[in-house]
């Protein structure tokens, strides 16, 4: 009979699940060739998926089209929305965590579902109950790649008040967020 120490049993566990670990790392790098910009426009929205694995959200467009998001947030500045038409063939890919992309929304007009719909699920969000609003905080690249949050203000019933962009917070020093 062989005799293990606590701590060699230990010891294999851990071997292994880093073995575990290296494996889903190599797998994830092999898997990783299909990227949303990858895909050339007329592309069917069934191949797509396929490529690309499952989406962050898939949502319904104006006029019968479909968008499938492939969000990094929290932790990666990207957002990319595959968009396709009606009968289901891409039309274009845009990385939507810009100062241009976040221009586009509407005080007094977009609601939480238009957001969402464009960018995807915030990195954090925020609720001031006492001057009766919320906020959804996106991550972002800036010019000259300056790490930045987009900050996105909603009225109670869910339509944006204003929009304020400033330093990630989370790129600050003493955050546990790095």
């Amino acid at each position: 009979m062989h005799y293990r120490s606590p701590v060699g049993r230990r010891w294999e566990r851990v071997m292994t699940l880093f073995r575990i670990l290296i494996s889903a790392v190599l797998l994830a790098a092999l898997t990783a060739c299909a990227s949303p910009p990858s895909l050339k426009p007329g592309t069917p929205l069934d191949e797509a998926r396929s490529a690309l694995g499952r989406p962050t959200g898939t949502y319904t467009l104006p006029g019968g089209g479909t968008r499938l998001q492939y969000s990094n947030q929290p932790f990666v500045q990207s957002v990319w929305n595959a968009d396709f038409d009606a009968q289901g063939r891409l039309v274009r890919v845009d990385q939507v965590m810009t100062d241009a992309a976040f221009s586009q929304v509407r005080a007094g007009k977009d609601t939480r579902e238009d957001v969402l719909r464009g960018f995807g699920a915030p990195a954090q969000t925020f609720d001031y109950r006492l001057v009766n609003e919320s906020a959804w905080m996106y991550r972002y690249y800036t010019y000259g790649n300056f790490r930045a949050a987009m900050f996105v203000y909603f009225d109670p019933k869910g339509t944006v008040l204003r929009t304020e962009s400033g330093l990630d917070p989370w790129a600050l020093g003493g955050s546990d967020r790095q």
